[in-house]
């Protein structure tokens, strides 16, 4: 599994949304952490994991809450390390009721 160090989404909807984290913590409980914040359209935030309780070694995976819509999830999973300088890269595009998540790779500082 792909270790990363966070997430990048890019808001190219018409709508407001706000990263967060789906993991997979040590027990083997699903949970999803608080979100990094409101992006408006045409914005992009770097959202941390670990930021939001999230610990090293975990599975990961983008959650994206969508303000009046249907909440997505970007794929695939990844191992999260917080010293590492990857991040998965996301777009979201559409309306809060038929958005879709494109997944633009892993990437560097």
């Amino acid at each position: 599994m792909q270790t990363i160090g966070a997430f990048y989404l890019r808001n190219n909807g018409g709508f407001v949304c706000a990263p967060a984290a789906n993991f997979i913590d040590p027990d083997g409980n699903f949970s999803t952490t608080s979100n990094g914040g409101h992006i408006a359209l045409g914005q992009g935030v770097k959202f941390s994991p670990g930021d939001h309780g999230v610990p090293d070694g975990c599975p990961i995976q983008l959650y994206i809450w969508i303000e009046a819509g249907h909440d997505r999830t970007g794929s695939p999973f990844f191992l999260y390390d917080s010293t590492s300088n990857l991040y998965a890269e996301y777009d979201i595009t559409g309306t809060t009721l038929q958005s879709t998540v494109h997944f633009d790779g892993v990437k560097s500082d």
